[in-house]
């Protein structure tokens, strides 16, 4: 079955915890905070404080998007906040291996996020320390945006990757993730949706339930497989 992500960042703020509530009853699977320092991409969004606060009212995990220049120095203080996983961007990092280690050290999963003009070839070495890769299918930074269509060939070639590996990683998908776009990005292998204002956020909170269950039911990958 598909997991779940809804973006934090696109939740109506003056509707936060009622949001969070219908959520978890939806049957979500993580909340994803977008951290953005307004330097790695040109925006600012969400907290330490953000999450903290989901953490009081939802047991549901959280992990950790660092959109950010030097996420290595974010690493112990998302994961003091919360995070159960943590996904820097691979294109800030300039020891990746050294930065996933510490992410497992902390006894978190360790993601790795990479923009849409990154090439995989990056990945292959360091595949036994990922639990999960965020293809960014829009660059990052702002909602709303349309979704690049080479990335899907992107997907289903990491997919075939990790697959030929043997491991046990997530592909997550960030960006345009709707009705019209997801089918296709899970028939090509990712396994984590993330949802926000186009895919989830502009159905009624009532109607969540229906529509992450639509989502998560999609036909995958390895059912075609």
């Amino acid at each position: 079955m598909i997991k779940i992500a809804p973006s934090v960042m696109c939740i109506d703020l003056l509707d936060f915890q009622n949001q969070l509530r219908q959520l978890d009853a939806a049957g979500i699977d993580l909340y994803h905070i977008d951290i953005m320092d307004g330097h790695y991409v040109p925006n600012f969004a969400l907290n330490a404080d953000v999450m903290r606060s989901i953490a009081k009212v939802s047991k549901t995990p959280m992990d950790a998007h660092i959109m950010a220049t030097n996420p290595t120095q974010y690493i112990d203080f998302f994961a003091e906040a919360g995070a159960e996983i943590i996904i820097p961007h691979l294109e800030a990092l300039l020891h990746p291996v050294r930065a996933l280690r510490q992410i497992r050290s902390l006894g978190k999963k360790a993601g790795i996020a990479i923009n849409p003009a990154t090439p995989l070839s990056g990945l292959e070495y360091m595949l036994e320390f990922l639990d999960l890769v965020c293809v960014m299918t829009v660059d990052p930074g702002f909602a709303g945006q349309s979704l690049i269509p080479s990335t899907l060939g992107k997907i289903a070639r990491l997919r075939e990757m990790i697959d030929a590996s043997g491991r046990e990683i997530d592909i997550m998908v960030d960006g345009q993730v709707k009705e019209e776009t997801a089918p296709e990005l899970v028939r090509a292998g990712a396994n984590v949706l993330i949802l926000g204002s186009s895919g989830l956020f502009s159905h009624p909170p009532e109607d969540y339930r229906a529509v992450i269950d639509h989502y998560k039911n999609l036909p995958g990958y390895r059912s075609n497989s």
